[in-house]
């Protein structure tokens, strides 16, 4: 049985969520920063036949982020959210055992399928970081330029970046960005999201092309996770480039699972 969930549920929820905390970052985090009830943000629960909650589904604005701690779950009930949700492309993302059996329901799903691994950093230093370069905290001035900046990274693709709700998580506290200028403009951003007590999201790591092979990406990162893990946050990213996994590697992240995503 498919209910909406509230924060009468926060103890269900943290029982289910904790086990893999990691994997469901950004659900916790989200729940942390956000709360139940908000027009972008709604939570779904299954419950078995005792009552017992076994899955739950995310909506953060557009995004669908399914969980659940066994294979037999409603499937078809989640699906069916989904599907009832006008005018929402669909964004769905997770761990393979939970999210691929979304693609019997979501047929369309499979040939949006991108693989990514799922990796974690409890130590990082600026070693070898590039002394060169001032590293700088955004505000939320600082938003549409960043998202502009972001326009002309090829890799990116298309992106549908919301500046009322980045400027509101940068002053809420749920995220940061850092970024690197040259000339008076941004060329080099990391980001976190998600941030919660015990981690943070890791996303939007770029630089510009012609700005690339200085060492800005990997120093950035590196200032990004050393202010995280000292505030006793872990850093936590995904990633689908064997380049961008090999830099992550040499920062000091591992990896802890695969990770898929649907868009």
């Amino acid at each position: 049985m498919i209910k909406k969930l509230t924060a009468s549920n926060e103890q269900e929820v943290m029982d289910l969520l904790k086990p893999e905390a990691l994997q469901n970052l950004f659900i916790l985090g989200d729940l942390e920063n956000f709360g139940y009830e908000t027009d972008f943000l709604e939570l779904w629960g299954d419950f078995d036949e005792a009552e017992n909650l076994r899955a739950c589904m995310l909506r953060f604005g557009k995004n669908f982020l399914p969980y659940s701690k066994e294979d037999s779950f409603d499937v078809a009930g989640f699906a069916e959210i989904i599907k009832n949700r006008e005018n929402t492309p669909l964004n769905i993302s997770g761990i393979p055992r939970v999210t691929s059996q979304f693609e019997k329901e979501l047929p369309e799903l499979v040939s949006m399928r991108q693989d990514s691994h799922f990796c974690k950093c409890t130590n990082a230093s600026m070693m070898n970081a590039n002394r060169e370069v001032i590293i700088r905290s955004a505000k939320a001035d600082d938003v549409a330029a960043i998202i502009e900046m972001r326009k002309g990274i090829e890799e990116f693709g298309e992106r549908n970046d919301n500046e009322a709700l980045i400027i509101e998580q940068l002053e809420q506290g749920s995220k940061r960005i850092y970024t690197i200028e040259q000339r008076g403009e941004i060329v080099s951003v990391a980001e976190s999201s998600a941030e919660n007590s015990f981690s943070a999201m890791v996303t939007g790591v770029a630089t510009r092309k012609e700005y690339r092979g200085q060492g800005f990406a990997s120093t950035i990162m590196k200032r990004l996770c050393c202010d995280l893990l000292a505030e006793g946050k872990t850093p936590c990213l995904f990633y689908n480039n064997p380049v961008a996994g090999k830099m992550y590697h040499q920062i000091g992240f591992e990896d802890v699972s695969d990770f898929v995503l649907y868009r």
